[in-house]
Parts: structure tokens; sequence; C-alpha cells
């Protein structure tokens, strides 16, 4: 795993982890100019292999991403 994968994933992590969309269940994530496409990619690549965590794209490109997750549907 690169350097810049392993970055951007606790990028979005600590997005995700953050009180705000802790409680709403729901995230907004975008790509960085400094963000290659292939980590990008990927990461939405292992992101769709997440039970319970819907992707919505914003955008044509897929560079601006609505993640929402259901914890007691992954508690089930």
């Amino acid at each position: 795993m690169s350097k810049s994968y392993e970055q951007l994933v606790k990028r979005v992590q600590k997005e995700i982890g953050s009180p705000g969309a802790q409680s709403k269940q729901c995230v907004e994530i975008r790509r960085r100019e400094d963000d290659s496409a292939e980590d990008w990619a990927h990461m939405l690549d292992d992101l769709g292999t997440v039970e319970n965590v819907t992707m919505i794209p914003l955008d044509d490109a897929a560079e601006h991403i609505r993640l929402r997750w259901n914890p007691e549907e992954s508690m089930a």
C-alpha cells in the first residue's frame, strides 16, 4: 500500500469519524487535487465492499461522494 493511499484513507476515516458525520450517519468526501486518481478509485472500490455503506456520487466524475451508513444494520 502506497504512502499516498494510506494518507487518503486516514483523511477519509477522520471525516467519517467526526462527531457531525457520526450523528448524521452521513458524510460527503471529495477528491483533492493532490489525491491520485488511482488512489481515489482504489479507496472507492474498498468502500464499496463495506456492508451497510451506501456511496452516492454527487458529480459525474465521482470525485464528490456522499457516504451513508446504518450501524444498527451492521450490528444485526
